[in-house]
């Protein structure tokens, strides 16, 4: 089954269980496919990697509205609950993310391969890290790694 038909299955099941958050996050996705396939030069495939690139744009924002959240205190304590839910929930259609330690062997890679030396080529290092290992790291560790290995 197809990572389409799973997201269709689940919203099914949870409308039917009267599941209203997880319906709701469920047509979230959904609608921020549809906006993807109206844009104007979309014409791609929705296939599985197309559902699993939405996803992965949606927990990114999640992530980013999460820590800003939690920097508003107990005054956000619900957007921040809904905010883990929705990241937990959708975190297993994500590709396993590699730990601190294999990020930081990649960034060492990256700087003898590129050359890099001094804090000006960060982007640089950056760059080849994620040509290569776009889904199994995080951004923002690849960024702080260099700059720590660079500075």
């Amino acid at each position: 089954m197809g990572v389409e038909e799973q997201l269709t299955s689940r919203l099914t099941e949870a409308m039917r269980a009267r599941n209203s958050r997880e319906a709701d996050l469920l047509r979230m996705v959904k609608t921020m496919a549809t906006k993807e396939k109206a844009a104007p030069g979309f014409s791609g495939e929705t296939d599985d990697a197309f559902w699993l690139a939405v996803i992965a744009r949606y927990v990114k924002q999640q992530r980013k509205a999460l820590a800003e959240f939690e920097k508003l205190g107990d005054a956000a304590a619900e957007q921040v609950d809904q905010a883990r839910f929705e990241i937990e929930y959708l975190s297993p259609y994500l590709p396993e993310q590699l730990g601190e330690a294999a990020v930081r062997e990649l960034v060492k890679a990256a700087i003898e391969q590129t050359g890099a030396v001094g804090p000006k080529m960060v982007g640089r290092v950056v760059g080849a890290v994620m040509k290569a290992h776009r889904d199994e790291v995080d951004p923002a560790m690849v960024k702080a790694i260099a700059a720590e290995e660079l500075g």
